[in-house]
């Protein structure tokens, strides 16, 4: 009889294994959402080393019994058992992210082969036939999705160049309209179907019968049951297939890929005419339920295995071949209980344990990609696929219409659930005055704090309707200047005009007149300096000063920014907006190098510690640093101007000076600067910066920086995949 000590030896690995492959399992499918690689790439390489090496050690481990026993015969039972089940979920943890070698499936492939020697030993016919099930489904998805994935990577670029001759052919209707989609004929599905029939030297065909577009989604008849005016009134379903048109087109940035629709009207008038529409309460929540819904498939195509899992359409295979193997496991758990009267109990709670950690592993993959965006742009575009066969009419076969009616039943169930994108609209918050020691805003709360005033800013901030409305609007505004005529003629010059327009969010704001041929009331001192992380901390801290100014004339302040009884209508948005901005320095998130915004937080980060050493409340923070900015405003000496900080309260005292602090017209005019400078900010960083930090929670300048794209806004920045920041290396 084998020693017990063996036994529990391999029953320990098979547990220890099994931890390990769920850690794997959960860094890999749930990770990407929440934090960047950053954060995770060291633990997920960590644990995969380890889940190889335990699973390899855990095999080796399970040896043929020397004797031939009934208690030796149950145990090599459950050696086969374990082997077969570790190996399937060495397999499974990769659910999160596409395979990337060919040595991963070969891995796989040399641990499953083990894995069936075992199984050649003598074994029970009721464990023999789900054993050999289970190996065989194993086998069958590791040849599956090595040739899918292999396949998917393949067409994938040539699907985007595909995308980008399409673009450059089918967009040139000068009457299209936003509003009912007419002339709008991007691409949602059908681009594989052409594919192979698309000739390299040729343009691709403007209308395919497999091809279902934007224009198309829109052109369902008013009585349509899913589409139709009545019961999509708020475009809900149909706005998921523009989501995905749109990630369509903005995955050409990536690849610096032309964007021939830039220059063409209809680019605007969609933005502002569709995407921009303000709702009954005069809120943008179109416009933010595009953007999430866009950015989550970016992500998926860029952090997951979604896009080539559905890169032929809803992955049935895959799906099938997971309830195979729970159908199999589940047969499993009871027939291993045939066994239990010869070996100890914990063997058998330990192998039950195992499979249903495997059960629910593969119910969990259904879930993750049947309850998915993916999955909804699958189901609209199949119900238009069978509206077009149908020919329109309401006379149709009744297996054609329980067809239909049951696609419309489960899109309104899959709809239901799948609600919204991921992002959860709110933003971070770094203040450079409050928090001058401090250089990441996640480890404020973590800091003891030397006084209450660190406490009045909030690590994250929920994105209210207030700054909603003086973000959108800007844009709106932006979107909506026509281009004079000689720029449509010329990509070059409309771009030029685009930047133009961009780079004027200072006279936009504090134009006398409101107009931009009008006088300035202040000037900017950080006009002149070299990058923009020098003009956002300036402006920055004039900021932080003016609403440290209102703070102390309010009679009831207590210190905390936030809190004020009464503040002017525009102030929530502008001390949101101008902290957002903040923290984008901190992240590196902004036009300039990486390595140059480093440096220049740091010092200026320095300078503001040295500054305020000692401060305890916000009236301390003014007195020690207005008054030399206050001469300097007045005509005094200007030696502490030279400076950041002192350039930041200079402007304060000349802020105030033009308007006071309680004077509404100053936040305003504050509002509208921060939102116009961060609509600069967005289109002018690189979109190799906005992938790295499509990781984690997202970041609502990616969101304004998929807008401007799609208006032509395409900023001054070259853009591409390998330009990749020095800084964002161990993200990428």
């Amino acid at each position: 009889m084998a020693s017990s000590s063996a036994m529990s030896s391999v029953e320990a690995m098979v547990i220890l294994t099994t931890l390990l492959q769920l850690a794997r399992f959960a860094a890999g499918s749930m990770g990407p959402r929440f934090s960047s690689r950053r954060l995770l790439i060291p633990g997920v390489r960590l644990l995969q080393v380890m889940n190889h090496n335990s699973v390899t050690y855990t095999l080796g481990l399970m040896r043929p019994p020397s004797s031939s026993s009934d208690d030796d015969q149950t145990w090599n039972d459950l050696f086969q058992v374990w082997a077969v089940l570790i190996v399937t979920m060495q397999d499974s943890v990769h659910i999160g992210r596409p395979y990337r070698t060919q040595r991963m499936n070969l891995i796989d492939l040399l641990s499953s082969l083990w894995s069936a020697n075992l199984l050649r030993e003598q074994t029970r016919l009721r464990l023999k036939v789900p054993l050999w099930l289970i190996w065989s489904v194993h086998a069958s998805r590791i040849v599956c999705y090595y040739v899918c994935s292999h396949r998917a990577a393949k067409a994938s670029c040539d699907k985007i160049k595909l995308v980008s001759d399409y673009m450059a052919a089918s967009h040139d209707d000068d009457d299209a309209c936003p509003r009912t989609m007419r002339g709008y004929r991007y691409i949602v599905t059908g681009e594989e179907s052409i594919l192979d029939d698309h000739d390299a030297n040729a343009r691709p065909p403007r209308d395919h019968e497999e091809l279902v577009t934007v224009e198309k989604v829109w052109e369902q008849q008013a009585y349509d049951r899913l589409l139709g005016s009545a019961a999509d009134g708020d475009s809900r379903f149909k706005d998921v297939c523009l989501s995905f048109a749109l990630y369509k087109l903005q995955r050409r940035r990536f690849f610096n890929f032309p964007i021939a629709e830039a220059t063409h009207p209809a680019t605007r008038r969609l933005v502002s005419g569709a995407i921009l529409e303000e709702g009954p309460d005069g809120g943008y929540d179109r416009a933010l339920r595009v953007t999430e819904a866009e950015l989550s498939f970016l992500h998926d195509f860029l952090y997951s295995n979604r896009a080539w899992v559905f890169s032929a359409g809803f992955p049935w295979v895959r799906l099938l071949l997971s309830l195979l193997m729970t159908v199999a496991a589940s047969y499993l758990f009871h027939a291993v209980g045939d066994i239990t009267a010869a070996i100890p109990r914990r063997g058998v709670f330990v192998t039950h344990c195992v499979i249903a950690v495997v059960v629910c592993r593969e119910l969990m993959e259904v879930g993750v990609y049947a309850l998915s965006q993916w999955t909804k742009v699958a189901i609209v575009c199949h119900h238009v696929r069978l509206r077009a066969r149908g020919g329109g009419c309401r006379r149709i076969l009744p297996i054609r219409r329980l067809r239909r009616l049951l696609v419309e039943k489960v899109a309104r169930i899959v709809f239901s659930i799948i609600s919204r994108g991921r992002w959860d609209q709110r933003i971070r918050q770094y203040n450079l005055l409050m928090m001058p020691g401090i250089e990441w805003p996640a480890v404020g709360p973590l800091v003891p704090r030397r006084c209450d005033i660190r406490a009045s800013i909030p690590r994250r901030a929920k994105l209210d309707s207030e700054v909603k409305k003086v973000l959108f609007r800007s844009l709106k505004d932006l979107v909506g200047v026509p281009p004079p005529p000689e720029a449509n003629n010329s990509a070059q010059r409309l771009q030029a005009v685009n930047n133009r327009l961009l780079s004027d969010y200072f006279r936009n704001a504090f134009a006398a007149g409101g107009d931009q041929g009008s006088s300035l009331l202040v000037e900017d001192p950080a006009g002149e300096l070299d990058g923009e992380s020098h003009k956002i901390l300036v402006w920055h801290i004039a900021t932080g000063l003016c609403q440290i100014k209102l703070l102390l004339e309010d009679k009831a302040g207590a210190g905390d920014l936030y809190a004020l009884p009464a503040t002017p209508p525009h102030y929530a948005a502008v001390a949101c907006l101008s902290n957002y901005c903040a923290y984008l320095v901190t992240q590196k998130l902004v036009p300039d190098n990486g390595l140059v915004a480093e440096e220049v937080f740091d010092d200026v980060r320095e300078e503001a510690y040295t500054a305020l050493r000692g401060c305890s409340t916000v009236r301390e923070i003014r007195d020690r640093l207005v008054p030399a900015a206050a001469a300097a405003a007045h005509g005094g000496a200007a030696a502490s101007t030279t400076t950041i900080v002192g350039m930041g309260a200079q402007l304060s005292e000349k802020l105030l000076l033009a308007y006071g602090c309680r004077d509404d017209h100053l936040w305003e005019r504050l509002a509208r600067f921060w939102a116009g400078f961060l609509l600069h900010l967005s289109a002018s960083t690189r979109a190799a910066k906005h992938e790295i930090h499509l990781q984690g929670r997202g970041e609502l300048t990616t969101h304004l920086w998929v807008l401007l794209s799609h208006a032509g806004f395409l900023g001054k920045t070259s853009h591409g995949q390998q330009l990749l920041d020095p800084v964002d290396l161990d993200d990428a």
